[in-house]
C-alpha cells in the first residue's frame, strides 16, 4: 500500500512509518520540523527512515495547503494517517494560536486533501485529553467528550467533529483514535517518562503535579502502533 503520513519526524508517527515500511509499502512522510521540542531529534528520526527507499520526506507545515496537496499528489495514498499537531496541554497556555493553525486549520487541510485524492481510509490521532471535565472514572471509550477544559483538548475534540461530517458528506471512510499517554524509544523529551529520568540522572527534584496524587494509563509505543496497523485495514 501507499501511505501519506503526517508527523513522520514526531515520535508516533515515526514509529508507524517504520513499522509500514518495514513492511514492505511506501510511505511519504509529511512534518514541519517545528521547534516545540529539539529539531536534532526529530531530524534523527528522519534520517533512520530515510535508511529506506520507499521512505520520502516532505517538510512543510499542516497550514499550507498547497504543500500539503503536492504532497498528497506525491504519495498517491491509499490510506492517510494523521498524526500531526501541536502537543502539549500545558503549552497550549502559552501558544494558543498554535493549537488553532495546526489542529484546527491543519487538520482541516488534511481532511480536504483525503476527499481530493479520494483515499480509501483516513485515520486521525486525537486525544484522551478530550475527556476533560467528564466526572466519571475511569473513561471509557464511549463517554461523551463535551466538556474539554483545555484549548489543546478544544482543538482536537473540533478536529474529531469536522471528520465526522467531512465522512457523513463525502462517504469517506474514517477513524480517530484517542491516545493516551505514549511512551517508548525515541519518545518526546517533554514527556513525564523523559523529564523525570533527566531530572534523576542531574540530580534535580522531580516536578510533580497534582500533589502527587494523580493516576494516569499509559501505552506503549509498539502496543499503539500494532493497534494503528490492524485498524488500517
Amino acid at each position: 500500500m501507499r501511505f501519506l503520513i503526517t508527523g513522520t519526524a514526531g515520535f508516533i508517527g515515526f514509529h508507524l512509518a517504520r513499522r509500514l515500511l518495514a513492511d514492505g509499502h511506501v510511505v511519504v512522510g509529511y512534518d514541519a520540523m517545528t521547534d516545540y521540542y529539539d529539531r536534532r531529534l526529530k531530524e534523527t528520526r528522519h534520517a533512520e527512515l530515510a535508511r529506506s527507499n520507499a521512505f520520502t520526506p516532505v517538510i512543510a507545515r499542516l497550514e499550507d495547503m498547497e504543500d500539503l496537496e503536492r504532497a498528497a499528489d506525491l504519495a498517491a495514498p491509499d490510506a492517510i494517517v494523521h498524526l500531526a499537531a501541536q502537543a502539549g496541554v500545558r503549552y497550549s497556555l502559552e501558544n494558543p494560536r498554535a493549537y488553532v493553525d495546526a489542529n484546527l486549520v491543519g487538520s482541516f487541510n488534511v481532511l480536504e486533501v483525503a476527499k481530493r485524492v479520494g483515499a480509501k481510509h483516513t485515520l486521525l490521532a486525537s486525544t484522551s485529553s478530550v475527556y476533560g471535565g467528564n466526572e466519571v472514572m475511569p473513561f471509557r471509550e464511549a463517554d461523551k467528550a463535551d466538556w474539554p477544559i483545555t484549548l489543546y483538548a478544544a482543538t482536537k475534540k473540533s478536529m474529531e467533529a469536522m471528520s465526522h461530517s467531512h465522512a457523513h458528506l463525502w462517504g469517506l471512510p474514517t477513524t480517530c483514535f484517542r491516545f493516551f499517554t505514549v511512551y517508548g524509544p525515541w519518545g518526546r523529551p517533554d514527556m513525564a517518562l523523559f523529564k523525570f529520568v533527566d531530572a534523576i540522572l542531574a540530580d534535580r527534584p522531580i516536578d510533580v503535579y497534582g500533589e502527587g496524587r494523580m493516576k494516569r494509563d499509559f501505552t506503549f509505543i509498539d502496543d499503539l502502533i500494532e493497534a494503528v496497523v490492524r485498524l488500517i485495514d
